[in-house]
């Protein structure tokens, strides 16, 4: 036998429901005061249309989310994933209810879809997830390549958000944020000021001219001393001693200079067939040189020693010293005699002459 319903035992178990009666709202009642109340218009409260908390987008930031955005939504496996799970959500939703008999069975039914809308959900997150990762990306890379300023302390946050330490979502509201302080920026550009170039008159280099050193020369300069000198066994044997004065010019120091010895017979009558020369060297450590000589008197007993100083031996006018005049022989001491070039006169000077005419003579015969 067939089961069937019946309206009176569900009247039984729940009771008969009865018709709520309406009931008329009471006048308000008059103050205690006496007169008639006034309504009072409600008052119209202006909300903020604001979110309070949300921290706002610079322009470009949004244009970055919104390409970024576009790409994902034409990406074809990310596509393809959400309308499977679309489609299981609304095979759950449209699905008979009819036919589930037993609220266990209208419970699975329900779990089934609040899964599949989990599932959704999640793939939603992991779009945003990677969006907001992608968009820290680019403005970290703009950080980091000096297309913007930020300050040193911000570098914690893109050492944080690489490491996984703060989100992505905490990292751009950081960002956004000093970005509309100002903080966060282009980097300033200071114009360049070109200044007109002034054409100056061309100067001409001053010629600085150059010291000449001194290389004077004058006969107090060095001073000559037979030590001994003699004839023995027919040569002239003996020493003069040269020593620089405090007149010397010290422009001549570590510069040779020459001293030049003739021999000369009692008539006057050159003794050797060419001249004698030595090198002289004064330095400021060592300002005297002895010279000794050993010449063949050619058998004369008596002569004449005539010594000079010059700067070269065919520069008489350069001379250190004036000549010094020695007489020597075989049975007395040297005689030095004090001539000189000045004090000599015209024979002096014909003296000169004959030395020089000897010396070009001898360097001929060479």
């Amino acid at each position: 036998m067939a089961l069937t319903r019946s309206k009176s035992l569900k009247a039984k178990k729940f009771g008969t429901p009865t018709t709520p009666t309406s009931t008329t709202p009471k006048a308000p009642s008059p103050r205690t005061t006496g007169g008639t109340p006034t309504a009072t218009a409600p008052q119209t409260v202006t909300k903020p249309t604001g979110q309070r908390g949300a921290i706002p987008q610079s322009a470009a930031g949004i244009a970055v989310q919104e390409k970024f955005k576009t790409q994902l939504q034409n990406n074809p496996i990310v596509k393809a994933a959400t309308q499977a799970l679309s489609n299981l959500s609304q095979i759950g939703k449209t699905y008979n209810f009819q036919r589930f008999a037993t609220p266990t069975e209208k419970d699975l039914h329900q779990r089934k879809i609040d899964e599949e809308t989990q599932k959704i959900q999640d793939v939603e997150h992991k779009l945003i997830e990677i969006e907001l990762a992608g968009n820290v990306n680019q403005i970290i890379n703009a950080l980091e390549t000096g297309k913007q300023v930020y300050p040193d302390w911000f570098q914690n946050n893109i050492l944080w958000v690489k490491t996984g330490q703060i989100t992505s979502q905490a990292f751009l509201d950081s960002y956004y944020y000093l970005s509309n302080q100002g903080q966060i920026h282009a980097p300033i550009v200071e114009a360049i000021i070109e200044e007109p170039i002034i054409e100056l008159p061309e100067l001409l280099p001053e010629v600085i001219a150059e010291p000449q050193p001194d290389d004077s020369i004058n006969t107090n300069m060095v001073t000559q001393q037979v030590i001994n000198f003699n004839i023995i066994n027919g040569r002239a044997v003996g020493s003069i001693k040269f020593e620089a004065t405090n007149n010397f010019n010290p422009y001549y120091y570590g510069k040779n200079i020459v001293n030049i010895i003739q021999f000369k017979d009692p008539n006057g009558v050159n003794i050797l067939t060419s001249v004698k020369q030595n090198r002289l060297n004064f330095t400021e450590t060592e300002r005297d040189e002895i010279i000794n000589y050993d010449e063949d008197m050619h058998g004369n007993t008596r002569a004449t020693v005539e010594s000079f100083v010059w700067e070269w031996i065919d520069k008489p006018a350069g001379a250190f010293s004036n000549k010094y005049t020695i007489e020597i022989s075989e049975a007395e001491p040297a005689k030095p005699l004090s001539t000189g070039i000045m004090g000599a006169g015209v024979g002096g000077a014909i003296g000169i002459l004959i030395l020089l005419g000897f010396i070009a003579d001898s360097r001929r015969k060479k």
